[in-house]
């Protein structure tokens, strides 16, 4: 259950990082900015992924839980 807890929170973080990124993004273009916003913009997507990847890994091992499960009571 943390896995998915841990997935979703980062989910929603990286999702909170790009809204950052567009938010700031509409200044101007100056060097450190663009610097900035490409790390923001790297790091929310980086975040995203790895919830996505905790969150598909905490499926997986329900599901094949479950399906252990069933096996044992068919027997």
């Amino acid at each position: 259950m943390s896995k998915l807890k841990t997935g979703l929170s980062l989910i929603v973080l990286g999702n909170v990082l790009y809204l950052a990124y567009t938010f700031f993004t509409k200044g101007g273009n100056s060097s450190f900015g663009d610097f900035a916003s490409g790390v923001l913009l790297g790091i929310s997507i980086g975040i995203n992924l790895i919830g996505i990847v905790l969150s598909a890994l905490y499926v997986s091992n329900e599901n094949k839980k479950e399906n252990e499960s069933k096996k044992e009571n068919v027997k």
